[in-house]
């Protein structure tokens, strides 16, 4: 069972989220922050985050998951993946009309204000999904899908990661730019943006082309983003689950490479599916200034109790030994009350409370997953997101609605017109977000771990 208490409620983080990080425009109701402390340039040292003056920093944040990369579980759209909406939006309604509705989406789904409800919150890190669509034109005009070496380079490739990191300078936030889909897709989910297979891995001309286009796509945005110091680094492939071993580590290396030659200083983020173990000794591969990153998500259908999944992470990561930073970028969080196996009294923030105790003690940085979700009704909860968004119209569906509902529907999916916090999480994340970091266990143990 949890130990201790939330001692924050919401109440408190609105009020600071008023008097410490926003005042009021006198004209107008957009946020205007106060100047935020500058900061510097990360790197990874030892098992350590540090800044350019070589003070530790804990990276403890949310993803800005559904912004740049839909998913139709926790977005108002019906669809089968982001590629398939871009082509059904093109095909019907032309290219400027298509990209007039993404503009509406994407300029309502994540604001200003949720970059102020962040810093609010404790929290200094913002893990930002993206995809090659958001930085190549991989369309033509009616909707077809072109060979990667007929993509070019968006004119507005970069407008909305550059806005995301002046958003990051505004309010003291760093950004980890997390590549969610590469071209033809690492793992054929609608997380990569393109469920019609995992091709990137593709032992043909075609798959050679897919993994050269990504690898540019590095080579672009290191180039774009050096020495901007609100970048806390480069997340190289979300949970790439279709290739292992050395097939796997090679690519990673190309793209280490690909980075390096043009941005030496930005930590670069290497992502295990799912494990330690899935991952090499950095110093076999001559790599240097990396994080480690692992997601987890011990959800209730799989039925594992809470304490022997999060005792077998803590003993994979010291059995792996590798020797730098930890990084757990996504993760979510689930009692065992609705398992046969566990602790059958212990709710979900009860988990989502343990976990961080846990991630805090063994001094590894979080990102939750994730900051914004969809839902339906005024008294519809979702345990997914910081913030619950009610789309009461209900979803888009790119097939048959009309330009003006499509419009209406993603023009209302704002946080500051629709969205409510989610307290149990908000509040957690509140207090844990300023909890030490790294000082091991309390005297009576994890919470999590209690068996």
């Amino acid at each position: 069972m949890r130990k201790g208490k939330f001692f924050v409620s919401l109440l408190t983080a609105t009020v600071l989220l008023f008097s410490f990080v926003v005042l009021l425009s006198a004209c107008d109701d957009t946020p205007v922050a106060p100047t935020a402390p500058a900061l510097t340039m990360l790197s990874a040292q030892g098992k350590d985050i540090v800044d350019a003056d070589g003070e530790k920093v804990v990276l403890r944040g949310t993803n800005l998951g559904g912004w740049l990369v839909q998913e139709g579980w926790m977005c108002p759209t019906e669809q089968a993946d982001t590629l398939s909406t871009m082509k059904t939006l093109y095909s019907r309604f032309g290219r400027d009309a298509a990209e007039e509705l993404v503009d509406i989406y994407e300029d309502n789904w994540i604001a200003e204000t949720d970059f102020a409800n962040i810093a609010a919150l404790g929290l200094n890190t913002v893990r930002i999904p993206f995809t090659y669509m958001n930085i190549f034109n991989f369309l033509t005009d009616d909707g077809e899908l072109l060979a990667p070496d007929e993509f070019t380079l968006r004119d507005d490739a970069f407008s909305r990661l550059d806005w995301a990191l002046e958003m990051c300078r505004k309010y003291g936030l760093y950004a980890i730019l997390d590549l969610h889909g590469a071209v033809a897709s690492q793992n054929g989910n609608d997380h990569s943006g393109d469920t019609s297979g995992s091709n990137l891995y593709e032992d043909s001309a075609a798959g050679e082309s897919f993994r050269a286009k990504t690898a540019e796509l590095w080579g672009l945005v290191a180039e774009h983003f050096e020495g901007n110091p609100y970048v806390a680094g480069y997340d190289l492939l979300n949970e790439p689950d279709n290739a292992s071993g050395a097939t796997q580590w090679d690519y990673y290396d190309v793209l280490y490479d690909t980075v390096r030659a043009k941005d030496a200083d930005h930590m670069i983020f290497i992502e295990a599916v799912w494990d330690p173990a899935q991952l090499p000794s950095p110093s076999e591969y001559g790599w240097k200034n990396v994080v480690y990153e692992y997601h987890h998500y011990n959800r209730t259908e799989v039925n594992i109790a809470n304490f022997s999944f999060y005792a077998s992470k803590q003993f994979m990561e010291i059995a792996a030994g590798h020797g730098v930073p930890v990084l757990v970028g996504e993760f979510n969080a689930w009692g065992d009350e609705g398992r046969t196996v566990g602790d059958p009294e212990q709710t979900d923030p009860e988990a989502i409370y343990g976990v961080l105790e846990f991630y805090n003690g063994e001094g590894w940085h979080w990102t939750t997953w994730t900051y914004k979700v969809t839902v339906y009704s005024l008294s519809a909860v979702s345990t997914w997101g910081l913030y619950n968004c009610c789309v009461a119209e209900g979803k888009v569906n790119p097939a048959e609605d009309t330009y003006e509902r499509i419009a209406e529907v993603w023009g209302s999916c704002s946080t500051e017109a629709s969205a409510r916090a989610y307290d149990d999480f908000a509040d957690i994340v509140f207090e844990m977000a300023k909890a030490p970091f790294g000082e091991g266990a309390p005297a009576e143990g994890y919470s999590i771990l209690q068996v």
